[in-house]
């Protein structure tokens, strides 16, 4: 009965993927410089539809969950109410930018509101691009 239990368990876990999102800006770069990773700004604000889409219906995705996870440090920053960078400029929200080590902007913004395969793809072609250019 325990490993019944044990096996049921362990296939749900993957179920309830969350983002791990960074308390702020600056502790994501931070954990970028001890991780290696780069950072994923999510420029959000509280009345943005699409925002809460994002945070509602795509980043609780397992998948997307663990796409984010292991390639990024996410943080999401309020347009109202964060501090931001002068280099990142919201072009609506959400607007996305990957970050690299020490501040330096890698991708181009990504605007707008996609459901999980499309997003996924999207930031996978701007991950690339910082690959190929060894960033």
């Amino acid at each position: 009965m325990k490993q019944v239990l044990l096996t049921l368990l362990l296939l749900l876990v993957p179920l309830f993927a969350e983002v791990e999102w960074a308390m702020d800006y600056s502790d994501a770069l931070a954990e970028s410089k001890e991780s290696g990773k780069p950072v994923l700004v999510m420029i959000s604000q509280e009345s943005c539809n699409y925002c809460f889409f994002m945070k509602s219906q795509v980043f609780t995705k397992p998948k997307v969950a663990r796409f984010v996870n292991e390639n990024f440090i996410p943080v999401e920053l309020d347009l109202q109410s964060d501090p931001l960078p002068p280099y990142l400029k919201p072009y609506g929200t959400p607007t996305f930018y990957i970050v690299a080590q020490g501040g330096k902007i890698v991708s181009r913004p990504i605007v707008g509101a996609a459901k999980a395969d499309a997003f996924i793809q999207r930031v996978r072609q701007e991950l690339d691009k910082m690959r190929e250019k060894g960033l």
